[in-house]
């Protein structure tokens, strides 16, 4: 009892603190990186990077973009968008950074090895790639 009225507590303070956050002039500043999935496809290339704790990998699934910025309105009242992860030829990317790196690199070397298909969950860059920051298998 006491423990879940604490946890409503807590909640209602960080719905006002957000609250507070977006009726702000900073509320501008704030940038939530859209999550995105790959569609199921094979490892086709895994490869570790040189001087990091990080893998990249290519897939059989069309190609999907991170991370994207509105860049400008048109006159036609359309939105013009830039693909901000830069490297668009050479796959995805785990970051170092990540808490789950290593369990995204020992599930995409099993799938690797085992010829089994993987959807990954993108979010922002990892060296100028789409980041990994989930991998399915089936």
């Amino acid at each position: 009892m006491i423990a879940n009225n604490a946890l409503r507590h807590t909640g209602r303070i960080s719905l006002c603190l957000l609250a507070l956050a977006l009726g702000s002039p900073a509320h501008a500043q704030i940038q939530i990186e859209k999550v995105v999935f790959t569609d199921w496809g094979r490892i086709e290339r895994l490869h570790s990077a040189w001087s990091q704790d990080a893998v990249g990998i290519n897939h059989s699934a069309p190609f999907v973009n991170s991370k994207r910025a509105e860049l400008s309105v048109t006159r036609q009242g359309g939105i013009t968008y830039v693909d901000e992860c830069k490297v668009k030829t050479d796959g995805y990317a785990t970051d170092p950074a990540d808490p789950g790196h290593k369990l995204h690199h020992a599930i995409l070397l099993g799938a690797f090895l085992h010829g089994k298909e993987v959807r990954l969950t993108l979010q922002g860059c990892a060296f100028d790639r789409p980041r990994i920051i989930g991998v399915e298998v089936r």
